[in-house]
């Protein structure tokens, strides 16, 4: 499949009224804009799962998969971290981020927020803050 195939698919079997994801050239995966988001909106919300932090295990980011995708989530003892579902684990880093995490609406979700307006096709970032590993 090439990528205008895979890019049709993937358009055409997503839902979510705010949100798509598309792949991003030397990024991977992103999450973006469908339509216009004011500053203050709940952009999505998600399930997320919390767990223990001594349940990760001690081996470098790059080389576990599953670490892209874990947020440190609070200090309450045994649910310190999460892997968040839905498209809450694709958005991308920036320094400059246009959304933020935040408790969902629900107990164990959690949403992304928009910190300022957002154009339609605008990638959503998070800044990632304090990370475990040091950056390329």
């Amino acid at each position: 499949m090439n990528n205008p195939e895979l890019d049709r698919l993937v358009s055409e079997n997503q839902f979510h009224p705010n949100v798509e994801w598309r792949l991003v050239p030397g990024k991977g995966r992103g999450v973006f804009a469908r339509r216009f988001l004011p500053k203050g909106t709940l952009v999505e919300w998600a399930p997320i799962s919390r767990f223990p932090e001594s349940d990760l295990k001690p081996v470098e980011h790059r080389d576990c998969q599953a670490h892209h995708h874990v947020f440190t989530w609070g200090s309450e003892p045994g649910r310190e971290k999460a892997y968040a579902w839905g498209m809450l684990a694709l958005y991308n880093h920036s320094q400059t981020p246009n959304v933020e995490l935040i408790d969902g609406p629900v107990p164990d979700s959690g949403a992304a927020v928009a910190l300022r307006d957002i154009q339609p096709g605008e990638e959503l970032c998070l800044d990632y803050g304090l990370t475990w590993f040091e950056p390329s």
